[in-house]
């Protein structure tokens, strides 16, 4: 082990006792200065420039190794971009308020102009099995009957003449709730005006509430993919899960589909053939084989479950009164039904497609449609409404964007006038060197 210590500049004595004297002097330290003069010299000497002028000389290769980190040279790594950095004058911002209100204006008079061209009929009948007559057709009332047909002078007006007659079902099995359904409604509707192609029959959903998280997220994304799953997979899974609805009480199998969603689905049934009471040779027929999304068909896959393993949810007994068997299983890949239902809307007022005609415009007629009530609505004060309207380049009718823009658009208006009533009520001059704060 070496003898030598070292000693920091802490314990360095202050003072150091002189030969000549018994006085205490101060030792001789280098500079500040001198020691930057040192430094210089070190920089300056033949070693460093020798080492300076051979980095020179190594080719680019060398240089990328020997400095891996370093960024390239270019304009943007090395932020020599060009910029520009506008002056919000007065003038300036009143012309980009006056752009954009401009453009706001007339997209929404557009969007508009398309929506006032859309022609729609709503015909709410949750209210059928109990108003309407069982012997003969009776008028709607007026508060169950939307219309809009623009070939009108007042479109708002509600011209349309409606009727429904129910039918019950004799074999209906009594479940003893009062606000359950069977049986059928038939509804007659003429309408004054052509409805141009194509022409969409949808059923529209109101006051309905698919919003709630516990219900939104109430379903197994690998049952819908077709896999094998377990009634602990789908139960305890992280996030997305059926936490309630996943295994029958009965017969302890697991549900399929599990979950709230699948379980409250749509039920009522359509005739897809719009009977033409005046000339049933121009019967008026629905195609429902390309009613959903294009991109369900990746989702959505046939189950490689057994059915001796799987039970149908409770909402569905009706359906399937002895649950599956080797012939009955849903085919979710093939019922787009069920696909438009499990695109979960987010507002409590939805329409869903049923079927569609692209090929006839719906000519002016008295026309019918018969409707399978299974799906009850009065227990939680809901609407249901057979709905019919034609296409257009923005779907169906709605002002909302339309609107949306032009309040924009006024918005940009209105700031414009706050602007330039602010110029013309202060009087101050732009660049107004007295303004500074050594001028005040």
């Amino acid at each position: 082990m070496s003898n030598n210590k070292r000693i920091s500049l802490s314990s360095y004595p202050q003072n150091r006792l002189s030969e000549d004297s018994d006085s205490y002097v101060d030792p001789p330290r280098p500079s500040r200065i001198q020691g930057m003069m040192n430094l210089g010299e070190e920089e300056n000497s033949d070693e460093f420039i020798s080492d300076f002028e051979d980095e020179n000389e190594m080719n680019g290769k060398d240089i990328k190794n020997l400095y891996p980190k370093r960024p390239k040279d270019n304009s943007f790594l090395q932020q020599r971009l060009k910029s520009y950095n506008p002056i919000f004058t007065p003038g300036l911002t009143v012309s980009i308020f006056l752009s954009i209100c401009a453009i706001f204006v007339l997209f929404g008079g557009i969007l508009i102009g398309i929506s006032k061209k859309t022609n729609e009929i709503k015909i709410y009948y949750q209210e059928c099995s109990s108003m309407a007559s069982t012997d003969d057709f009776t008028t709607i009332p007026k508060t169950y009957v939307e219309s809009y047909f623009h070939q009108l002078k007042n479109p708002d007006e509600d011209i349309l003449e409606a009727q429904w007659k129910y039918t019950p079902d004799p074999n209906a099995v009594d479940t003893g709730n009062s606000f359950s359904e069977n049986g059928t409604c038939q509804i007659r509707f003429t309408t004054p005006y052509v409805i141009r192609k194509p022409v969409y029959m949808s059923y529209l959903i109101k006051d309905y509430y698919p919003n709630h998280r516990r219900y939104a997220l109430s379903f197994n994304e690998d049952q819908l993919e077709g896999k094998e799953t377990t009634i602990d997979e789908i139960h305890t899974s992280t996030g997305i899960k059926c936490a309630e609805l996943y295994k029958d009480d009965e017969t302890g199998k697991q549900i399929y589909p599990c979950g709230l969603i699948a379980n409250a689905m749509f039920n009522d049934s359509f005739s897809m053939t719009l009977i033409n009471e005046n000339n049933q040779k121009q019967n008026f027929i629905m195609d429902n084989s390309s009613i959903t999304w294009s991109t369900n068909a990746k989702r959505f896959k046939k189950t490689s479950l057994s059915y001796k393993d799987i039970a149908p949810p409770p909402y569905w007994k009706q359906r399937f009164p002895d649950g599956y068997n080797e012939t009955n299983v849903p085919d979710l890949s093939t019922w787009q039904e069920f696909q438009n239902w499990m695109d979960n809307p987010a507002l409590p007022i939805f329409s869903k497609l049923l079927g569609k005609n692209t090929t006839q415009n719906l000519v002016p007629s008295t026309y019918q449609v018969d409707i399978t009530l299974n799906w009850p609505v009065r227990e939680f004060s809901g609407h249901k409404a057979f709905y019919l309207t034609h296409g257009s380049s923005i779907g169906g009718r709605n002002n909302f964007l339309g609107e949306v823009y032009l309040v924009g658009g006024l918005v940009c208006l209105a700031a414009v006038v706050v602007v330039v009533a602010g110029k013309l009520l202060s009087g101050r001059r732009s660049a107004d060197k007295s303004r500074l704060t050594w001028n005040q």
